[in-house]
């Protein structure tokens, strides 16, 4: 989603990234200047074939260090860039409030919404993460859009996020992390008190078992919903528990007693446990 609001705000992981992208092509340059340097000065042809294949190899060694320590280097420059820049962020950000509460008042939900993401990179207190969701639940979504879920786990319990939760869950499940799974188990008791809160546990539920780890954290709670578990993701599961029975002291009975009682004439399923 763009919000296109030229020339109102730069988007800060844009500039993070362009620093990051020229500060790589000044090292590499640097690598390939000392490289065709040793290369002038070599006294043979094999010295000069050994500066150039050491000065590749150093840049292909650079590429493969340096992309474990993107994510650090990211919000190392980021940490730098609010450093170097704090009032002007500072008055940035006010304005981009400002801007963000007009356009909420008029009903432009899409532009409001892609301020309070920029002003998020920087600001993630719950006020930002419920005027997010204020406008994320007036979007028909879609999984080809940039969604988000994990950074709107707010702090205390919110339908809004709830309501949100639910349509991300069915077109993005991979977005369910494990703090958004917490969250769910912490306020279960509030959620199935909704109209749709058993529905909403479920596709959470449904999500939580892309992740094996997941499966045995949460046993409990996927054991209580196990009969709500679409076929397929039953299959999956089922596949699992057979594996380590021992693993699931819970699960385990469950998940059979449900495949006996609601797949009894359906031989793959019968033939898993």
């Amino acid at each position: 989603m763009q919000c296109g609001a030229e020339g109102k705000f730069l988007d800060l992981q844009s500039v993070t990234r362009s620093i990051l992208q020229r500060n790589k092509q000044r090292d590499v340059l640097i690598v390939s200047t000392v490289s065709l340097a040793a290369c002038v000065f070599a006294r043979s042809f094999m010295e000069m074939a050994i500066s150039l294949l050491a000065g590749a190899a150093l840049i292909v060694a650079y590429f493969l260090i340096r992309r474990p320590y993107a994510p650090y280097l990211e919000t190392q420059t980021i940490q730098n860039l609010l450093q170097h820049e704090n009032i002007a962020i500072r008055e940035g950000l006010l304005r981009d409030t400002e801007d963000a509460a007009k356009d909420l008042k008029s009903d432009d939900f899409k532009l409001a919404y892609e301020k309070l993401r920029e002003i998020g990179y920087l600001i993630s207190g719950n006020q930002v993460k419920v005027l997010k969701l204020m406008c994320l639940n007036h979007f028909v979504l879609r999984k080809d859009m940039d969604l988000e879920l994990s950074t709107l786990v707010p702090d205390a319990f919110d339908p809004d996020f709830i309501r949100y939760l639910f349509e991300v869950s069915k077109v993005s499940p991979e977005l369910v992390k494990r703090n958004v799974i917490d969250y769910t188990f912490k306020h279960r008791e509030e959620i199935e008190a909704l109209a749709s809160g058993r529905a909403v546990i479920g596709q959470v539920v449904t999500a939580a078992l892309r992740v094996n780890a997941y499966v045995i954290q949460y046993e409990q709670m996927i054991a209580d919903f196990v009969d709500e578990l679409p076929r397929e993701r039953l299959i999956r599961l089922c596949r699992l528990v057979a594996d380590r029975p021992d693993s699931f002291p819970v699960l385990y009975p469950k998940v059979k007693e449900t495949v006996k009682l609601k797949y009894e004439a359906d031989p793959e399923l019968q033939g898993i446990l």
